[in-house]
């Protein structure tokens, strides 16, 4: 956070079923997990994990789940440097603002990941076993999974990409390698539209 120009906080992580009410107003399982800047909380919607598999058609697994948790942890990062609020525009889009935040979330999701496995804790244990190859495609699945494309053609029988608010399957699956194979310093989406989409 200090090369990010700002202090870490920890958020808090609200556990919900069914609604929840946030500093962002309510809110139902059919959102999803989600992060709520006013509040600085991330909400996690319970019965999304399995919705991943059977909804979505993602392969599962621990690493996908906490690829979506790493996630929202991502706009909180982004709350806190500022990000967030330098980007709402309102505008959607495959080059909009709204995509570069959600591609740069799963980037720092797959920073995280890659990091886990060298990060000790205070007693020395890594946060997380070496991640094998499969545990990265579940995470990978997961990306793809929840792409604007795939969901808009699973939904609506056709991709219209001038409604995008969280970017392709391809991006969000290329943005988490991205973080994880090179680090947080590799995540910013905001650079110019041919570097980034």
């Amino acid at each position: 956070m200090p090369a990010r120009g700002a202090e870490y906080q920890r958020p808090p992580v609200a556990l919900f079923t069914d609604s929840v009410g946030t500093g962002c107003g309510g809110a139902t399982s059919a959102t999803g997990p989600f992060y709520c800047p006013p509040d600085a909380t991330i909400y996690i919607d319970t019965a999304f994990f399995g919705d991943l598999r059977t909804r979505f058609g993602s392969s599962g697994g621990p690493l996908a789940e906490m690829y979506v948790v790493a996630h929202e942890w991502g706009h909180h990062i982004q709350n806190l440097d500022g990000t967030l609020a330098a980007s709402q525009d309102g505008q959607t889009g495959a080059g909009s603002n709204a995509v570069r935040v959600e591609l740069q979330a799963d980037c720092f999701a797959g920073a995280w990941a890659g990091a886990a496995s060298d990060t000790r804790d205070t007693g020395g244990v890594p946060f997380l076993k070496p991640i094998t190859l499969a545990q990265i495609q579940d995470a990978l699945s997961a990306a793809s999974a929840i792409g604007d494309d795939r969901i808009q053609e699973s939904m609506q029988g056709q991709v219209n990409p001038e409604a995008w608010t969280h970017g392709s399957s391809e991006q969000r699956q290329r943005w988490f390698q991205t973080g994880f194979d090179d680090g947080a310093g590799s995540c910013d989406t905001f650079a110019p539209a041919d570097a980034v989409l």
